[in-house]
């Protein structure tokens, strides 16, 4: 099943988060000050880029990121509804899952976007997942790690290669890179301290304008931060979050005068269905906090998203626990009144691989695909059951045309070296793993397994762009030699 090739995609565990906020305070006027230009003295937007793309190729090598389309696909489509409500975006934003019980959420160059499956297993309600969301967002468009680094540089050209060897440092140690971070910090100029208090205190009243322009009630921000400082307030060891975002009463005050006054003037979406279905998947299946008896239960609640949601939890735990049947009736209800849900897709492709109902599962598929050619839940389900089937041709063309819009897209590449194999096709499968390899930052394995698809390719033409492709790997390893 496609789930356990997710389950086999997880590595080590990791809470990478950059210190853009050091400080207690948050001021209360209601203009910002004028803290700078976006940084681009110190970090083009290319090289931001580049050096983003070199950090996420590191991550998914040692944290555990979430392969699962389902959860990527939702994260993406909150994280773009709220981008397309953005000033000052200028690269695109890429949203990523660590599955990490921790509550988390962190930014770093080019974009990037992280966010702990622990985190929307706290939230109540998807305006406080989004809120979080909102806010890494703004430090990303107002470039506040290249920005800090900016201020850094007039305190020494040192206090800039101390923080970037800290974070590459959080990468393989979250523990000893922040601590890093923070000795870093503590050396600096009070100057650069101010710099961070301004950034967190623009963050959220920027956030919160980006999630009241994207209809989301702009009480979120203030009512999610404020329950989790009451939570922590007398924690021996808060979360990380909290750590990296400190939350004074004055800021949550500050945000949530913001926030009311902002909701007076707008009329806040109630859709809340995916959220829910996106909570319960991941308490069930990603980090455990569910059973059979509270799914039962919530089946029960006045609030229809979560009856719903609950039901569809309960199917997920009967086929992780190997009951495909009882899965099956557990689901039905839901599919039969939204057959094209990808949550419910998802988990009936599975079901029906389970039961080795392939040509059922093809049928499903193939119907969804015609709707929905490009949605990645459908065409990643439609290329594994196609492989299940024996189908490999099929699997073949679905995941190369997929990857050519998803190229990073760790999962459908791990699918098509899997076909290749299948196929006994070794000199794709060569391929493909090398594209698979640089992906988790790998460029040793990944320029020798090119190397052995050159050694069994046929023509010139083909030796030729695979000696392209090597020099190309051997290129970004010498960058990523760099940055270390």
């Amino acid at each position: 099943m496609l789930y356990s090739l997710l389950s086999r995609c997880a590595a080590l565990t990791i809470g990478l988060l950059f210190a853009l906020s050091v400080s207690t305070a948050a001021a209360q006027q209601t203009r910002l000050p004028d803290i700078g230009t976006a940084g681009g003295a110190v970090m083009s937007i290319d090289r931001e880029l580049a050096i983003g793309d070199m950090y996420m190729r590191q991550i998914r090598a040692s944290a555990p990121v979430v392969g699962d389309p389902v959860l990527n696909a939702y994260l993406h489509d909150v994280g773009t509804r709220l981008v397309r409500n953005t000033s000052d975006v200028n690269f695109p934003f890429k949203f990523f899952w660590v599955n990490q019980d921790q509550i988390n959420a962190f930014a770093f160059f080019g974009g990037h976007i992280g966010m702990n499956t622990g985190l929307i297993a706290e939230t109540r309600n998807e305006s406080e997942f989004a809120s979080v969301l909102a806010h890494e967002i703004a430090h990303v468009s107002q470039r506040h790690i290249v920005r800090n680094m900016d201020a850094m540089e007039r305190s020494g050209p040192a206090a800039i290669a101390t923080m970037l060897g800290s974070i590459l440092l959080g990468i393989v140690n979250p523990e000893l890179g922040m601590a890093a971070i923070s000795a870093s910090m503590a050396g600096m100029q009070q100057r650069s301290i101010n710099y961070t208090r301004l950034f967190e205190q623009e963050a959220d009243r920027i956030g919160i304008d980006i999630l009241a322009q994207s209809g989301f009630d702009p009480m979120g921000a203030p009512d999610f931060f404020g329950r989790l400082a009451e939570k922590y307030r007398y924690a021996s060891k808060p979360p990380e979050m909290l750590l990296t975002h400190p939350l004074s009463e004055s800021r949550i005050a500050d945000t949530r005068i913001r926030a009311e006054r902002l909701k007076q003037n707008m009329e806040v979406r109630r859709n809340e269905l995916s959220y829910w279905l996106a909570k319960y998947r991941v308490l069930t299946r990603h980090i455990g906090r569910y059973n059979e008896t509270a799914a039962r239960n919530d089946m029960q609640s006045s609030n229809p998203d979560i009856a719903t949601a609950a039901q569809y939890g309960l199917a997920i735990l009967l086929l992780d626990s190997d009951q495909p049947q009882q899965a099956a009736e557990a689901l039905a209800p839901l599919l039969e009144k939204a057959p094209y849900n990808t949550f419910y897709l998802d988990v009936q492709t599975d079901i029906l691989l389970a039961q080795q109902r392939f040509d059922e599962a093809l049928t499903m598929l193939e119907q969804a695909y015609q709707r929905m050619p490009n949605e990645r839940t459908v065409t990643i389900n439609f290329a594994n059951a196609a492989m299940q089937a024996g189908q490999l041709d099929l699997a073949i063309k679905l995941l190369r045309d997929f990857l050519i819009r998803e190229s990073t897209n760790t999962v459908a590449m791990s699918l098509l070296v899997d076909a290749y194999r299948r196929r006994g096709d070794t000199s794709n499968m060569h391929e493909a793993r090398a594209e698979l390899l640089a992906l988790h930052g790998q460029f040793d394995q990944a320029i020798n397994s090119l190397h052995n698809a050159h050694a069994q390719s046929s023509t010139t033409l083909e030796q030729r762009r695979l000696q392209a492709r090597i020099e190309q790997l051997m290129a970004m390893q010498r960058q990523l030699e760099k940055l270390g």
